[in-house]
């Protein structure tokens, strides 16, 4: 059996109304990325699309933000904020 890890997901702006919720936890495999955390949102919520997930979203990580290049691995108990851009005028 795969050995699980969990993180703590926080959701604003549009993602959080897409989502119904301002927070989640997600298990996802030890040695799972950013990137897979995103693509498990997309499935969970099946509104919230990866592609934007992944290109116009801000990424913290345990509150220091994170390039979406750099891609980093997850550990147990970490903490990820997704923030999307900001509109209007």
């Amino acid at each position: 059996m795969e050995e699980q890890i969990t993180v703590k997901v926080l959701l604003f702006a549009s993602a959080r109304e897409l989502a119904q919720s301002s927070e989640c936890t997600l298990e996802l495999p030890r040695g799972s990325k950013t990137s897979d955390l995103r693509r498990a949102l997309a499935s969970k919520f099946k509104l919230l699309d990866v592609t934007s997930l992944a290109m116009d979203t801000a990424i913290a990580l345990n509150q220091a933000y994170v390039s979406v290049d750099d891609d980093p691995v997850l550990s147990n108990g970490d903490e990820v904020a997704l923030i999307p851009p900001i509109s209007g005028g």
